[in-house]
C-alpha cells in the first residue's frame, strides 16, 4: 500500500498512469467520482499490488518508508536493488507487508448518521460500543434506542459493548458517580440492571465510561470494577474501561484522579486510553491529538499497564478555528477527515502537515474575510498513529466516534492488519 499526496496537476487519470492501476480503482477505494477535483495535500490510498516509479534522489529507506516495507523486504522483491543502481524512473516490484492481528473497537451513538458510517467501517471493526447508557443517582438507567444498530452489528458479525457512564444533563457528574460506587446497594443494582440488558439485548462486552470522579473515589471505582468484572467474566462477557490520557500516577486534576491505570489494567480485559482532545472546540487552535503528547501518555501507560490489554485511541474528526482565538469565544466547528478536505478544495487552501504533531492543517478565509485554521485527521497522521501502536505492541485501537465518516480510512486498516 502507500499514501499518496497530491500535488499541483495531479489527476485521477493522471495518478493511474502513474501507478498503473484503473482509474476507477483509485476512484472507487477513495470514494471519488471521475469529477472530483483532488486538492493539494490530500491524502489517497493507493492499494496493493502496485510497482513503484524510482523518484531522483530516493533511497532504499525513503522508498521503504513511503510503502511501508523493510528494505529487506524490497531488495527480496527487486534482486540485486542497492542505492547505488537506483535509478529514476526505474520501475520497482512492490511486496506485500506482513500483516499483524489487532482488536479494533468503536464508540457510536445510535443514530442514522453513525448507523450509515457503521456500515462503511463494519469490515474493519471487532467490537461496536454503543453510547451510552446513563445511569442516574439512583442506579436507574436512562433506555437508548439502540435495536436497529444492535441488529445490524450483529448480520455484519461485530461484537457489540453496552457503555454505561455517569452522565447527567449531558455532563459527567461526580455526584453520579459516588452514589454508584458508595453504596453497595446501588452498586449492585447497576451491575445486576446491566447484566439483564445484556442479555435481553444481546450486547457481548461492556465498557465502563464514568469521568469527574474525583480522587476520593478512586479506590471506590477499583473495587466497583472488581466486583462488576467478576460478575461479568462468569457470563463471559468482556469488560473495558476509558481513562483520562494521564502522564503519570500523581497527575492532579478531577479528571484524572479517580482513574487507577494500574488497577484498571490488572482487572478488565481491556482499557481505551482517551489519547485525543489536546485541541478541542473550545480551546486554542492545534492538533487534536498531538503526537508528541499522546506518545507521554503511552509511556506512562505501558509502564504499568501489559500492552496487550490496550486500545489506544484515537479520533475521526477535527475542528475549524475562527481567528483570532478567545478564551470563551466562538466555539470551533468539529468536521470529519471527508468535510475538511472538501473545505479545503472550496477555499483554494493547500493543506500542509506538521511533521512534529504529525496532523495536517490548513488555512483559510471566509466570506466575512475572517481567517480561519483547520486541524484534522488524513491517512499520513493515520499512519503515524498506528505506527506507534505497533511500536508499543498494543492490542488495538478504539475510535471516537462514528458520528464522523472517513470512508476511505477502513480500507487503508483492513489492507493493514488482520482484525480479531
Amino acid at each position: 500500500m502507500q499514501i499518496h499526496v497530491v500535488k499541483r496537476g495531479d489527476s485521477l487519470w493522471r495518478l493511474s498512469q502513474y501507478y498503473k492501476l484503473p482509474w476507477q480503482e483509485l476512484a472507487t477505494v477513495n470514494r471519488l467520482s471521475e469529477k472530483d477535483v483532488l486538492t493539494v495535500g490530500q491524502t489517497l490510498f493507493i492499494p496493493t499490488p502496485f510497482t513503484y516509479t524510482v523518484q531522483p534522489g530516493d533511497s532504499l529507506e525513503e522508498i521503504g518508508n513511503r510503502i511501508g516495507v523493510s528494505v529487506a523486504q524490497l531488495q527480496q522483491a527487486n534482486p540485486g536493488l542497492t542505492d547505488s543502481n537506483l535509478r529514476p524512473g526505474t520501475q520497482l516490484n512492490v511486496p506485500e507487508r506482513a500483516k499483524r492481528t489487532i482488536v479494533t473497537n468503536a464508540f457510536a451513538e445510535p443514530n442514522p448518521k453513525a448507523q450509515a458510517n457503521f456500515d462503511a467501517a463494519a469490515r474493519a471493526l471487532t467490537y461496536i460500543t454503543l453510547f451510552s447508557y446513563e445511569v442516574n443517582e439512583k442506579g436507574i438507567f436512562k433506555p437508548l434506542n439502540d435495536s436497529e444498530f444492535l441488529k445490524d452489528a450483529k448480520n455484519r458479525n461485530v461484537r457489540p459493548i453496552m457503555a454505561i457512564t455517569n452522565i447527567k444533563d449531558g455532563e459527567f457528574s461526580e455526584e453520579v458517580g459516588t452514589a454508584i460506587l458508595t453504596n453497595k446497594e446501588i452498586t449492585d443494582k447497576v451491575i445486576n440492571e446491566s447484566l439483564r440488558i445484556m442479555k435481553q439485548k444481546g450486547y457481548e462486552g461492556i465498557s465502563v465510561d464514568f469521568e469527574y470522579l474525583g480522587k476520593q473515589n478512586k479506590e471506590a471505582y477499583n473495587q466497583f470494577l472488581r466486583t462488576l468484572t467478576k460478575k461479568m467474566h462468569q457470563e463471559n462477557y468482556v469488560v473495558m474501561t476509558a481513562v483520562a490520557p494521564k502522564i503519570s500516577g500523581t497527575q492532579q486534576g478531577e479528571w484524572y484522579e479517580s482513574h487507577d491505570y494500574k488497577a484498571h489494567g490488572e482487572i478488565v480485559d481491556y482499557v481505551i486510553l482517551m489519547t485525543y482532545e489536546w485541541g478541542y472546540s473550545g480551546g486554542p487552535p492545534m492538533a487534536v491529538s498531538p503526537l508528541p503528547s499522546v506518545k507521554k501518555v503511552l509511556d506512562y501507560a505501558v509502564s504499568v499497564i501489559d500492552p496487550k490489554k490496550i486500545l489506544m485511541g484515537i479520533n475521526l474528526y477535527g475542528y475549524d478555528w475562527t481567528l483570532p482565538y478567545k478564551p470563551g469565544g466562538e466555539f470551533a466547528k468539529a468536521l470529519n477527515p471527508v468535510q475538511a478536505t472538501q473545505l479545503a478544495g472550496k477555499r483554494q487552501a493547500a493543506i500542509k502537515y506538521s511533521r512534529k504533531d504529525e496532523a495536517p492543517y490548513y488555512r483559510y478565509w471566509d466570506k466575512q474575510k475572517r481567517e480561519h485554521v483547520v486541524w484534522f485527521e488524513d491517512l499520513r497522521s493515520m499512519r503515524a498513529k498506528f505506527d506507534v501502536v505497533d511500536q508499543y505492541g498494543f492490542a488495538g485501537v478504539s475510535f471516537w466516534n462514528l458520528s464522523f465518516g472517513y470512508p476511505v480510512f477502513w480500507n487503508y486498516l483492513l489492507d493493514r492488519y488482520n482484525i480479531k
